[in-house]
């Protein structure tokens, strides 16, 4: 996590990108493929009893076209992944719509010490129908731009930023569309002994497009986020990676349904690698967050996560994670009024198995599961989902 705060408009991007870079350097690589995705889920609709008792499962069939596309050029790095595609659904044909997920960025080192990520991803999906609280067609398109630099220095101190910008646009729900901006500034220290120390400050202003009409005038719904704090991280020879954060936290948002929040909030992460091809981790935090389409003004997130991976050969491997969260709605949307969704516990359980078939063609077999237990029931729901993907590298 790149914050406490889950300033989270980068804060997951470029975490990402940052910790893949040294893996994309060390191979050129342009690589296009065919693929076939089959879902089948027990919930589409993600709908509890007390709101229908017709099938609500599904089969949905997805054609797609993936990029994984990474060059040096000299002391630089430009990188494309994702993919294209349309799904087709077989019981609720209104849901069948375009699936584009594409990301692009360059690492790029400027002097002897200091570098920097730069990154832009395109999203253009159906919603997840948990997400509107309604069963309705909606093209959600997602735009988020970051950049993320530092000058780290074997030993002593060095400076390190980071900014972004984070955009949804909704096709039917337009009171959903939102942006947030977000910064981050701080002062590094490495000491080889100890690991890294990171002193920081980080900002957020998310602006939703809804309005609410006050005494003073009409006030558009406008939630800003400050936080400090220090980060750590260490690793212990080539088998332990740990880092964690602690910071003061404040939410003040203009919306009158929505209180405000200050607070500590905080993640640590770890992993574990007893041996080269298995991978333990394990993550847990609180944040205040607005990425998403949920319709708040924010929300205070606690979460635990667990995960491992197996590879047992160049063409097998096996994973599995668990994510249990609880999510305090604030300044929930108007269509939430009658029947507001307050809050909520959400369990994701899921494990792959991934077998390479011959040299162009690789198969991936997927089983989800999800709980969503709220404190209005209204919005309880469970769903169970199988995937099974097959690649042809062209």
């Amino acid at each position: 996590m790149k914050g406490p705060v889950a300033i989270a408009a980068t804060a997951g991007a470029v975490g990402l990108v940052m910790a893949a870079a040294p893996a994309r350097a060390q191979e050129n690589k342009f690589d296009l493929s065919l693929a076939l995705v089959e879902t089948y889920d027990t919930n589409i609709l993600r709908l509890g009893e007390q709101r229908t008792n017709q099938p609500t499962d599904n089969l949905s069939t997805a054609p797609r076209l993936t990029l994984d596309y990474s060059r040096q050029l000299a002391r630089q790095r430009i990188f494309a992944n994702g993919y294209a595609g349309y799904v087709w659904n077989n019981r609720f044909d209104f849901l069948n719509r375009q699936d584009i997920a594409l990301t692009g960025g360059a690492d790029i080192r400027v002097g002897p010490k200091c570098r920097a990520t730069v990154l832009g991803t395109f999203v253009q999906a159906q919603s997840d129908l948990e997400d509107l609280g309604v069963v309705i067609s909606n093209v959600a398109t997602t735009t988020d731009y970051s950049i993320a630099a530092s000058c780290p220095r074997p030993s002593g101190f060095y400076p390190i930023a980071s900014a972004g910008y984070f955009k949804v646009d909704n096709e039917r729900r337009q009171l959903r569309n939102q942006n947030i901006i977000d910064g981050r500034v701080g002062i590094g220290y490495s000491l080889p002994s100890l690991g890294t120390a990171q002193l920081f400050g980080a900002f957020s202003t998310i602006r939703r497009a809804r309005f609410f009409e006050t005494p003073e005038g009409s006030v558009r719904d406008v939630t800003q986020i400050r936080s400090a704090g220090l980060r750590v991280g260490r690793d212990v020879g080539t088998r332990i990676k740990a880092s964690g954060e602690v910071g003061y936290t404040s939410a003040d948002p203009a919306s009158p349904q929505a209180t405000p929040f200050s607070g500590i909030t905080y993640s640590i992460n770890a992993s574990y690698t007893p041996i080269s091809r298995f991978v333990l981790s394990a993550a847990f935090g609180r944040s205040v967050s607005a990425r998403g389409n949920l319709g708040v003004s924010y929300i205070l997130r606690d979460q635990v996560d667990f995960g491992a991976r197996l590879t047992v050969s160049r063409r097998t491997s096996f994973g599995a994670s668990v994510q249990l969260s609880q999510r305090d709605y604030k300044g929930e949307d108007p269509l939430f009024v009658a029947e507001p969704r307050l809050s909520d516990t959400q369990l994701n359980a899921q494990a792959d198995v991934r077998y390479r078939l011959a040299q162009p063609i690789t198969l991936e077999l997927a089983a989800r599961y999800r709980q969503r237990t709220a404190e209005n029931d209204f919005y309880d729901y469970d769903s169970f989902a199988t995937t099974l993907r097959a690649m042809l590298s062209i």
